[in-house]
């Protein structure tokens, strides 16, 4: 039974039950005229109880509705795919080109390895959060109530002249919830609940009433995507039969591509939306050996 006096109620039981779907696709590319690859890629699907994934207790929203809180699980991403491949160039001895230059032109030219690693994975899916106690006096998993059209595609990294930003041509607004609270003692200038509406000003999200549970399902939109490129170059001087020098760059993240962080997605804070973190920088490493 829901009681506002509680600050939260768990239940310990065997009530929960997951699911895992995945489409696992593979492609492999033998070494032949030194080059080799392997590509993969996987859908997947993981559903379950949220707070159930580490085998815990959980603490429902409405304990009377377990179904509330069946979502996507937090290691959940839809789409996977990776690439990753050698290639030997083809200069010097008997290869397509120089084959026939000077010995020391040879030397320099043959045995240089190219390689790479790309990744590129769906982001983490994400609750949109009302953190005010309607019902129990903790808000964790609140989320708000939905009024209007709200996709769960919604989400795009945009980079605005004052930051970055995932939903580009929202707005926020004053709840309108505020119509219900009294202005004696100018109460009503303390109110800081916010709404979520679209570009003309139709609301689709608000925060839910007193007493009420939001209807927004859980983890409804996924953040971002990200994105990898890692590359190296690698030379092989042959010494003696068995010994071998070996010099080598790595460039990880190539592109110097930002991976940006998941957005603020607290519907009544002043930065909904933004993204305040990123990761991702582009560095060089140089490594010589001798193998032997």
């Amino acid at each position: 039974m829901i009681n506002p006096q509680f600050s939260q109620v768990y239940l310990h039981a065997n009530p929960s039950s997951s699911t895992y779907h995945s489409l696992q696709m593979q492609f492999t590319k033998r070494l032949s005229q030194g080059f080799t690859n392997q590509t993969t890629y996987t859908w997947r699907r993981a559903l379950g109880l949220i707070g159930g994934e580490a085998d815990g207790a959980v603490a429902p929203r409405d304990p009377n509705n377990l179904a509330l809180d069946h979502a996507l699980a937090s290691f959940h991403r839809t789409h996977a795919f990776t690439s990753n491949g050698t290639y030997e160039l083809p200069f010097g001895p008997n290869r397509h080109f120089l084959s026939n230059a000077p010995g020391v032109l040879q030397r320099l030219v043959e045995r240089w390895q190219f390689g790479g690693i790309f990744s590129w994975t769906s982001g983490a899916p994400l609750n949109l959060s009302a953190p005010t106690s309607t019902i129990w006096q903790t808000t964790t998993n609140s989320t708000p109530s939905i009024v209007g059209d709200f996709p769960k595609s919604s989400g795009q990294v945009t980079k605005l002249s004052n930051g970055v930003t995932y939903f580009p041509g929202l707005l926020q607004i004053t709840d309108p919830a505020i119509a219900g609270v009294s202005s004696l003692n100018a109460l009503n200038g303390s109110f800081s609940n916010k709404a979520i509406a679209d570009s003309q000003g139709n609301l689709f999200l608000v925060n839910p009433a007193p007493g009420q549970i939001g209807n927004l399902g859980l983890r409804w939109i996924q953040g971002p995507a990200l994105f990898g490129l890692d590359v190296n170059l690698i030379k092989h001087v042959r010494i003696t039969e068995t010994k071998e020098f070996e010099f080598r760059v790595d460039a990880n993240n190539v592109l110097n591509h930002p991976n940006f962080g998941n957005p603020n997605l607290n519907i009544n804070s002043t930065s909904f939306g933004r993204i305040t973190t990123a990761g991702g920088n582009r560095s060089f490493v140089m490594n010589a050996r001798l193998n032997f």
